[in-house]
């Protein structure tokens, strides 16, 4: 039988990680009246962060000594199966579906003891926000609805913590999170968070925002936007860049973001916010600044398959600098696969280059 992460283990990582924690991630921040989750962040309040967020990231001493203590903590086999060279293939092989479907290499939270997947768990909330800590642990806890073993989650490291250039992946069935650390800079693109289900009995909705924001969002266009919107009668049945290590922009599909209302522009925000969350916040405001810069005018939002609930259907969200792809086709629409890429900054391609 698989072990079972139960809340109290879950309370347990979120804590030892540092103040805030699970508690603080279950408190719903209301989106302003420009659709940022932070009250008085404007497009020129982000943009001026910019330069500050991204030359000299803060974050980088502290993630550089969470992962040392991580190693340190290692014994001399484990510590050979958790490391790779920053120049090896590994570093850009990713996938979001089950050890059996695609075998992960690293050191799996099956294979440390309770203290060394502490310092695993710390690791990774220092390197996301809250809220994306807290969206990990709910992704993992649906393993044990699926019967899966919720400890085949991947720890590996690239490169020596602390020489430039290094990263890290934590990794396994339905998440995939990527660090990059370079330039004294940390880019955590491409993200990928999955969720089935959708709902589970205990009541928990691991991604219900990324979902139903979407949805109201293209009910709520005018009959002959909504034609323009829905770019394909049938769910696409699949996200289009699938596990690609870098990808380009897609054809220009479904509707520009100019031809929404007020309404629906916070909706289509609130999208971008929800996923955005979940990155550490100077990376957050550094992406919304980029995001703004580019025009959200050049921003599309496409949708194809059915629009009620718990019906497969697939949307993108697609700017000069990003691409959001998010399905949920499968299993009757209870079962999303959601990545975000980013253009110049996967792996760390424009740190690097």
């Amino acid at each position: 039988m698989n072990p079972k992460i139960n809340r109290r283990m879950l309370l347990r990582w979120s804590m030892l990680a540092g103040a805030g924690g699970w508690l603080a991630a279950c408190t719903p921040t209301a989106p302003n009246s420009s659709g940022y989750a932070n009250p008085g962040q404007t497009s020129a309040t982000l943009a001026s962060r910019t330069t500050a967020a991204t030359s000299a990231d803060a974050l980088a001493p502290e993630i550089t000594e969470a992962a040392n203590k991580f190693l340190a903590a290692l014994d001399d086999k484990q510590r050979a199966k958790a490391t790779y060279a920053f120049t090896d293939a590994e570093r850009t092989r990713w996938h979001w579906t089950t050890q059996s479907g695609f075998p992960r290499h690293g050191l799996p939270l099956k294979e440390m003891s309770q203290s060394q997947q502490d310092l695993a768990f710390a690791l990774l909330h220092k390197s996301v926000s809250d809220r994306g800590f807290q969206k990990a642990l709910d992704i993992i806890s649906l393993q044990n609805d699926l019967g899966n073993d919720p400890q085949l989650y991947y720890v590996t490291i690239f490169g020596t913590p602390g020489t430039e250039p290094w990263g890290w992946r934590f990794e396994g069935h339905h998440l995939s999170r990527h660090f990059t650390l370079a330039q004294k800079r940390l880019t955590v693109m491409p993200f990928f968070l999955g969720a089935w289900p959708t709902l589970n009995d205990a009541g928990l909705k691991a991604m219900e925002r990324e979902e139903w924001a979407a949805r109201e969002l293209v009910t709520s266009l005018a009959d002959n936007k909504r034609q323009t919107a829905i770019f394909e009668a049938r769910a696409l049945g699949q996200h289009v860049t699938q596990n690609q290590p870098y990808v380009k922009p897609l054809a220009p599909a479904g509707l520009a973001a100019s031809e929404f209302n007020p309404d629906q522009q916070k909706l289509l925000q609130e999208i971008l916010q929800t996923y955005l969350n979940t990155l550490p916040a100077n990376l957050a405001a550094t992406h919304l600044a980029r995001i703004h810069a580019a025009g959200l005018e050049q921003i599309r939002f496409g949708w194809s398959g059915a629009l009620e609930a718990r019906k497969p259907y697939y949307y993108r969200v697609q700017g000069p600098t990003f691409l959001l792809e998010h399905d949920n086709s499968r299993n009757g629409g209870t079962h999303i696969h959601s990545v975000w890429r980013d253009f110049a900054e996967d792996f760390g391609a424009q740190m690097l280059g």
